[in-house]
């Protein structure tokens, strides 16, 4: 899970999300509704930002817990095999997300990750794209 934030008009919006990440085009892909503030926000505000953590994999007293910042720009795919694909693999790894998937509103969102931040313990690492 990750926490996604969006903005529209100084208005910032954040939901928790499921997603996949991509190496080969350094994305995240997400699924949401064409109606959702999310969509509207981005189509009004490609930057986007998601954070991570490991806060529910680290047990008390053990690591430190590391937390990801994540900045990029925000679009949907557009090709619709593509697009089917990804649903696909979201349904695969995540079963809750099949009646949203199902849903003929349903989008893929794409990140591009510009830029992170990764805050180790209480030491911040920041990596430029």
């Amino acid at each position: 899970m990750c926490l996604g934030v969006t903005c529209n008009d100084n208005l910032p919006n954040c939901s928790l999300m499921q997603y996949l990440y991509d190496d080969s085009s350094m994305s995240i892909y997400m699924l949401t509704l064409s109606e959702s503030v999310k969509y509207k926000n981005i189509l009004a505000n490609p930057q986007v930002s998601l954070l991570m953590d490991t806060r529910t994999d680290v047990k008390p007293m053990e690591l430190p817990i590391m937390a990801l910042t994540l900045y990029g720009k925000a679009t949907t795919v557009s090709d619709p095999q593509k697009q089917q694909s990804f649903i696909d693999q979201m349904v695969n790894k995540y079963s809750n997300l099949a009646v949203l998937a199902g849903d003929n509103r349903c989008l893929v969102i794409q990140i591009y990750i510009e830029n992170m931040l990764l805050l180790d313990g209480a030491r911040f690492i920041n990596q430029q794209i």
